[in-house]
């Protein structure tokens, strides 16, 4: 990605919708100015999506107000996403701003 481009988020995940992590989840982290947001999926569960303000350092989680365990878990799927994940597995998705 050029480095003098503006973008409007950032999306990362695996580029084989097959891959998993070691457990069996998945993670696709997507982040913009604002917002940093992780969705954490685990075989026959149902998704958790966590979203993190920048500016407010408010956290919700799945539509509803987090706390701080949240904000721990959501720090340690993203670790844990980093940690067991080679970057030839991954994609980057950057959606582009318009230009006014």
């Amino acid at each position: 990605m050029p480095e003098n481009e503006t973008y409007k988020a950032k999306i990362i995940q695996f580029s084989d919708d097959q891959k998993t992590l070691p457990d069996g989840s998945k993670v696709i982290y997507a982040e913009n100015d604002v917002k940093i947001v992780v969705y954490h999926k685990i075989p026959f569960e149902k998704g958790t999506s966590y979203a993190y303000d920048r500016k407010t350092g408010k956290i919700i989680v799945n539509g509803k107000e987090g706390n701080n365990d949240d904000k721990r878990k959501m720090l340690t799927l993203g670790s844990y996403f980093l940690d067991n994940t080679d970057e030839d597995d991954l994609v980057t998705i950057a959606v582009q701003s318009k230009e006014s």
